[in-house]
């Protein structure tokens, strides 16, 4: 199956995809985009380069996906995971991963589902997507055994593995086999941790100082599923104006939307992990400009 053919077959259910570097890493930002012109989710998401901010370039545009690859033959193809493309994903690292993911089967918690055998003789199991914020990370389902959710990717046939040479291959040949649902123990794993309850003060959290602050963050926690990271953005905009009056400190906007976010389940790397990074400190900058 060609790269065009095999991106269409992805596309048609769904999936978003991009390209990757032949190592498996994201393309390069131009030269506009490494000056940090796209900070926020949204704006990286809006962004009209085709490579520029690795996955959040994915796209179900083919003519976009044909554009991505033109005179690049050894670029990889990759599909987005998590909620944009309705898929959570078994990342399954061998040889260890492999031990783990017989002891998972034999539990009873990875039923059969759309596959596809990776280039290091590892698998992808492909299953829907849960709803609500799933976790991508290293280890979280088990050992040698990552999570491709939300603000994850996979590698996808018919693209080579960079180390080994051999192609990532579906299961049967088969990429449009149905996907089963995830169990509901592993879901359960990959949830963010409960934050802890709100002290029932005159602001909500004890920290704030400000009533206006505390709707900014009522704000974010009752935004819609797909709109946390906009909401996030606009109400650190809102808050970097009450820092450019002197009627809150940076600091203490920047704990009490970090806090939301984490609650929301927005990754630490997406919400920034300090006032200059990320969706709030980009809308913090804005703000008190």
């Amino acid at each position: 199956m060609s790269r065009r053919d095999a991106a269409m077959t992805y596309v048609e259910r769904g999936w978003h995809v991009f390209a990757l570097s032949a190592g498996k890493s994201p393309l390069a930002n131009c030269p506009t985009c490494r000056t940090g012109a796209h900070r926020a989710p949204a704006e990286m998401e809006a962004c009209g380069c085709l490579t520029c901010h690795g996955f959040y370039s994915a796209t179900t545009d083919l003519d976009r996906v044909a554009a991505m690859f033109a005179g690049h033959p050894d670029r990889l193809l990759a599909i987005r995971t998590g909620k944009v493309s309705g898929i959570a994903v078994v990342d399954v690292d061998p040889p260890e991963g492999l031990d783990t993911m017989r002891d998972l089967m034999a539990e009873g918690l990875l039923p059969e589902t759309c596959a596809q055998r990776t280039g290091s003789g590892g698998w992808h199991l492909l299953y829907e997507h849960p709803g609500g914020y799933v976790m991508s990370g290293a280890g979280k389902i088990g050992r040698k055994i990552d999570s491709k959710a939300d603000g994850g990717y996979i590698v996808a046939s018919p693209s080579i593995h960079p180390r080994t040479g051999e192609p990532y291959t579906w299961r049967w040949d088969y990429p449009t086999a149905p996907l089963a649902p995830m169990h509901p123990t592993l879901v359960a794993r990959l949830r963010p941790e409960p934050p802890a309850p709100r002290l029932a003060t005159g602001t909500g959290f004890t920290t704030l100082t400000s009533k206006r602050l505390q709707g900014l963050v009522d704000t974010v926690l009752k935004a819609e599923d797909g709109n946390g990271n906009n909401s996030l953005y606009w109400a650190s905009c809102k808050a970097g104006e009450m820092v450019a009056k002197g009627e809150i400190s940076e600091q203490v906007a920047f704990a009490a939307l970090s806090a939301a976010a984490a609650q929301l389940g927005i990754p630490e790397r997406d919400a920034g992990r300090s006032p200059q990074h990320g969706t709030i400190g980009s809308g913090l900058r804005r703000g008190t400009r």
